[in-house]
Parts: structure tokens; sequence; C-alpha cells
């Protein structure tokens, strides 16, 4: 797949998550596990998510990913004992989208990688996806719509 990849300017985004360390082969079971347990307090504070779930990975490797998975928010919040209000940074980003089921994902992100390379950039920091369409909105995969975040340095 061929991906269209462009260079945008974030704002700042506060968000409410849960930080997870797990095998890569069981990151789908922690996002069943945690995206309702962060929307489920969301919902016990009052407030709803300012948009799609999203995970930002911190490190991957074979044995284990290490990531937080949650909801953007449109105030900080204050977290609890599992939930961590943080924020997903501003800046320089590359982005593209991917559109299929999750197993596409890495190539996705090897394509960011080498235009990141190819154009002279420096990642500056974890990335991220944006689960635009999954499995609640829509049953067939090849429908599923990511957004993947790359942070540039200037």
């Amino acid at each position: 797949m061929a991906y269209s990849i462009k260079t945008a300017k974030l704002k700042p985004q506060a968000v409410a998550a849960i930080h997870v360390t797990t095998p890569p082969a069981r990151i789908a079971e922690a996002f069943r596990e945690v995206l309702p347990e962060v929307a489920s307090y969301l919902e016990d504070i009052g407030v709803s998510p300012a948009g799609p779930p999203f995970a930002r990975f911190f490190d991957y490797t074979e044995e284990e990913a290490d990531f937080e998975a949650g909801f953007p928010v449109a105030e900080p919040v204050p977290g609890d004992d599992r939930v961590i209000a943080g924020e997903l940074p501003g800046g320089t980003a590359g982005v593209t989208t991917h559109e299929g089921p999750s197993e596409g994902l890495q190539a996705a992100h090897e394509a960011v990688g080498e235009w990141v390379l190819a154009n002279g950039h420096d990642p500056a920091g974890p990335v991220w996806e944006v689960y635009l369409t999954g499995p609640r909105e829509q049953p067939d995969p090849s429908g599923w719509r990511t957004e993947l975040v790359w942070p540039l340095r200037k």
C-alpha cells in the first residue's frame, strides 16, 4: 500500500489514558480492557472524549510493548489510581492514514520512518496511533482507518 505522508502542525491535546506494558501479541486484548475503563472513568467524572481513541508507544520490541491508550479530552482531567492525565505534544509531525486491518500498521510505520529520513527530519519522541474507525464502528477490518502521528524536530 502506498501512503500519502504530510507534515502537520499539531496543537497540544489533553488526554486521559492507562499505561500498559504487555507482550505485543496481547495489544488488542489490552485495548479491549483499558479503553472501556478509561471511557467509564470519563463518564463517572462527567467528561466526554474529545475524539477517537489513541495509543502512544514509548517502546516496542519483540518481547514487550510499552504504551498508553485512552482518549483525548477537551480539558485536563485529574486522573485516578489507573487513569493518568497527560498530553499529546503539539508541534510538527509526519502524519499518514492506514486503511485496513491492524496487521498492516507496521508497513505504514515503516513508510513514515523512511519518509522522515528521506526528508531530513528527526523524530522527536514517541509516535502515536489514532483509531479513526475500528471494530466498534466497522466490523469489516478492510474499513478500519488508523492515523499515524510521528512527532518531528524542526
